[in-house]
């Protein structure tokens, strides 16, 4: 009976034993962000692994998916964040916030807007009308109507004092003073002079700029080296930029050497490829202006990761450099592919398919975000919910 006894008793403690290491094997493995997506159970939310296992109770108003190793949550009207371990890092006290994004979140109270830190402190206190997002370590921000810009420790290092303001670019900023636009730098030291009707960010070493109704280019050294011409512009994209003269669009380079402006419309070149209209049809030539792809859409959008979405009668699809359909034109609305999925819209109803047009999130949602890190937001019968790319749902009404 004793042997009996001590049998039993070694194999309870083994049992034990066993059950307390898977515990602290799924507590290991939920160590991965991606072992915790947004989980929706009726109008509570928590999170749930991939197995679709609870493994942060639902309790809380809103989640989002965890950034930087912190989720935003929301209790009652008030955002907060917490840890993969429950803690309370930054209190519910904010009426808003972001995501964390390398280190920072914005935050909304009172009326104002200030940025805090993956340990809750508030870096830059709620004391702004906006703030913008980082560009080039600064970030735009507005207070009694005028703006500046301050760092990641929320030290002003260019004064509040513009009428206006483009985000850092290439080490410099567009900023209105009185009526006029020029340049400073991050030491608020005017490298172009304030004088122009307006002024784009730089990009690749030229900046757009406007005068007497024309837009022409300066380089770094505040030099016009494309003069005030053109009715219209962008920013230069691949070594050229785009140009309205007339009602004809058409390009320039760096050298002011044009392709001749003979579009309806146009769009920037992305991947060596410029979307263009002529005579209400959509096709694409290369950098010499040669037809890539015929002019035989309605529209036609910009190339990514070697894909572009297309219209036809209504109905689109993707095409790739060679001008193959990758994907039939038959869907009433379609996205751009993110991670390898692109939303799509059939019958009202919005999906995912991959690149070989197969679907692989049935069509059933009111509407639907891109995918992130393996998840998107989906919108179905007036409530939120997360979707894989599986196709599984993270909610249950």
């Amino acid at each position: 009976m004793q042997n009996r006894f001590t049998v039993l008793f070694c194999y309870f403690i083994s049992l034990t034993l066993a059950i307390s290491e898977t515990k602290a094997q799924d507590l290991e493995s939920s160590e991965n962000i991606t072992d915790f997506i947004p989980y929706r159970k009726g109008d509570k939310w928590g999170f749930a692994n991939p197995r679709q296992k609870i493994v942060i109770s639902v309790e809380y108003d809103e989640t989002h998916p965890f950034r930087d190793n912190l989720a935003r949550v929301k209790s009652g009207r008030l955002y907060g964040f917490i840890d993969t371990k429950l803690r309370e890092v930054v209190p519910y006290k904010y009426f808003y916030a972001t995501d964390f994004d390398n280190g920072l979140a914005k935050v909304y109270i009172n009326g104002r807007y200030g940025l805090i830190n993956t340990q809750g402190e508030e870096v830059a206190k709620p004391i702004y009308e906006d703030i913008s997002v980082f560009s080039d370590g600064l970030v735009r921000v507005r207070k009694d109507g005028l703006y500046g810009f301050i760092n990641r420790e929320g030290q002003v290092v260019v004064p509040i004092q513009y009428q206006d303001a483009s985000d850092f670019s290439e080490g410099k900023a567009a900023i209105q003073q009185g009526r006029y636009w020029g340049y400073v730098n991050k030491y608020n030291k005017v490298i172009i002079r304030i004088e122009y009707d307006f002024a784009l960010s730089f990009r690749e070493g030229l900046g757009g700029v406007k005068k007497n109704g024309r837009w022409g280019f300066v380089n770094e050294a505040g030099q016009l080296v494309i003069s005030h011409k053109y009715i219209a512009t962008e920013s230069f994209f691949e070594g050229l930029a785009r140009v309205q003269t007339d009602q004809r669009w058409g390009f320039v380079d760096k050298q002011g050497r044009e392709i001749l402006p003979i579009y309806n419309a146009a769009i920037s070149f992305s991947e060596g490829f410029a979307a263009v209209q002529i005579n209400g049809a959509w096709g694409y030539i290369n950098r010499q202006a040669d037809t890539e792809i015929p002019f035989r859409y309605s529209y036609a959008g910009s190339f990514k990761d070697g894909v572009a979405k297309v219209s036809r009668g209504g109905l689109w699809g993707y095409v790739d450099k060679g001008g193959r359909e990758l994907v039939v034109l038959q869907y009433s609305r379609i996205g751009n592919y993110k991670e390898g999925l692109a939303p799509v819209q059939i019958g009202g109803k919005w999906g995912f398919i991959d690149k070989f047009g197969n679907i692989v999130v049935y069509a059933k949602y009111e509407s639907v975000n891109d995918f992130e890190e393996g998840i998107a937001k989906v919108y179905l019968n007036g409530k939120y919910g997360y979707v894989d790319k599986k196709g599984y749902e993270y909610f249950k009404n």
